[in-house]
């Protein structure tokens, strides 16, 4: 324990150092600045992970870190907030996940279950056959993910472009074929701002701020300006009626994970100084007008979904505050998203803040496409992707903050939802529904299978067929890849014969 104390002393005077390197360099060379505070980020991200090994602490880095010295530091967390176990109180399985909900918009889902909008293939036949397989097995609604609104929003070049009617034959099949089988199908509408790939678009990213530095690329965005913002938020409602004409029963706007809406709502990527930047007031002003005008061009009798992050996942001294992310679900509620979609973590920063679980590093390295960004992977991937203790529904303690503070639309818990068990326990608690990724890659019919229990009046905490996904990760390293199939590893294993326990 003194070598830890020693080892904390000297890391916080290189912090200091950089601090006064970053204030010092602020105004006349900002992106040197930049690289100062990115530094900064690094070493917090890089001595909490240290500690974290060191010390054996299985907690979270953003949840619970008490038990370890450098929580004064680095952990992102609340004393308020209620970090207790979220379960189910019956010792029956109630089935409320299965009943349905109705949205302000007018739309009803046939249950509490959404598949979250994850990775589903770079081409729609693989899409199509994904969202496919997961609308027969049961879900209310799936989400297909990541559909860029401006070629300037993309991160790789296979990726769903929103851009013009060109795209519409796609869509509808896509469409149809979900609601064949018994679904909804919403969308997800997205710009990537900073980390944007710009060989894919042949220019500078746009971003709040242009003295930000972009891990995701090694270099530097340009600042939007008004006529950046008017371009962008003209394509988010072009994207959205686009969604509408192609048979979309929802858009999902993305305000979360470190997009360029999220990059507004972020202090550590808006360091904007007019009427965009500086206090939450300020920063949600784009994120809204962008809100503003989907809502408009839709009508309110389209469902719009909005995502947004309870945590960024970042170092308390650069994350989100909880009063800031409680006014910025108040501010979207009164602005007219029909539900909230809670969700945390930044892409470009702390990629697994959002999953939690193992890290395939070796496998994202080689699925990596460039040599520089293998090398940045395998150098400093340790501490910007470290592997995390999995527990379930690891957002609850912001989530129930933000549950009590809107009252007057649906609010869906999302991150470590993974068993039947926790869906209900959160239904108990007041969220409307729940959205799942991973659980519902594993096994397809999860919802299904629920159903066929209560069918049979089977009051088990069994199901049967599939089993539980193990949080092993190694189906996101398609998102690095999009020529590799999406698929769950395990799976390939299953057989007639497997039990799993998904409730305990």
């Amino acid at each position: 324990m003194v070598l830890l104390r020693c080892f904390e002393i000297i890391w916080s005077g290189v912090l200091i150092a950089l601090g006064a390197c970053w204030k010092l360099t602020r105004k006349d060379c900002p992106r040197l600045s930049s690289l100062f505070r990115e530094a900064g980020l690094f070493l917090l991200l890089a001595f909490n992970e240290v500690l974290r090994l060191a010390l054996g602490c299985r907690e979270t880095w953003f949840e619970n870190l008490d038990a370890t010295p450098s929580s004064a530091i680095t952990a992102s967390t609340d004393t308020c907030l209620d970090w207790s176990p979220m379960g189910s109180s019956s010792t029956a399985p109630s089935f409320q996940c299965l009943t349905p909900l109705a949205l302000r918009s007018g739309q009803v889902f046939r249950n509490r279950v959404i598949r979250a909008a994850a990775f589903a293939g770079a081409d729609f036949e693989s899409l199509i056959a994904t969202h496919r397989e997961v609308a027969r097995g049961g879900v209310a609604m799936t989400t297909v993910a990541y559909a860029a609104v401006s070629k300037d929003g993309q991160t790789f070049p296979a990726q769903i472009l929103l851009e013009d009617s060109s795209i519409l034959f796609d869509l509808r099949r896509l469409t149809s074929a979900v609601h064949a089988a018994g679904a909804a199908i919403c969308i997800q509408l997205t710009h990537a701002g900073a980390f944007a790939d710009r060989t894919v678009s042949g220019k500078q990213q746009v971003a709040p701020s242009g003295d930000v530095f972009n891990p995701a690329g090694f270099d530097w965005p340009r600042a939007m300006k008004a006529e950046d913002m008017l371009r962008v938020e003209t394509a988010f409602v072009n994207a959205a009626l686009l969604a509408k004409a192609a048979g979309f029963d929802a858009v999902e706007l993305h305000c979360g994970h470190g997009y360029l809406l999220s990059q507004f709502l972020c202090p550590f990527t808006n360091t904007r100084t007019d009427e965009y930047g500086g206090s939450i007031t300020n920063r949600l002003r784009f994120p809204l007008r962008v809100l503003d005008s989907i809502r408009s061009a839709v009508g309110t009798d389209f469902t719009v979904l909005v995502k947004m992050n309870v945590t960024d996942a970042l170092p308390r001294m650069f994350d989100t505050s909880l009063p800031d992310v409680l006014e910025t679900a108040r501010a979207l509620e009164t602005h007219g998203a029909d539900a909230l979609v809670l969700s945390g973590g930044t892409v470009s920063r702390s990629g697994f803040g959002m999953l939690l679980g193992d890290v395939p590093l070796w496998d994202m390295v080689q699925a990596t496409p460039s040599w520089p960004k293998k090398a940045a992977l395998l150098c400093f991937g340790w501490a910007y992707v470290p592997s995390t203790p999995y527990r379930e529904a690891f957002f609850r303690g912001y989530a129930r903050a933000v549950l009590k503070a809107v009252t007057s639309i649906p609010v869906c818990l999302l991150g470590g939802v993974s068993n039947r068990s926790t869906i209900e326990g959160a239904l108990e608690e007041g969220f409307a529904f729940v959205q799942m990724a991973r659980a519902l890659i594993r096994n397809p019919n999860f919802v299904q299978e629920m159903m066929e229990q209560r069918d049979a009046n089977d009051t088990s905490t069994q199901q049967h067929r599939r089993k539980h996904c193990t949080h092993c990760n190694a189906c996101v390293v398609a998102t690095l890849d999009p020529s590799r199939p999406m698929r769950c590893v395990e799976r390939v294993h299953d057989s007639v014969g497997d039990v799993e326990d998904l409730v305990n």
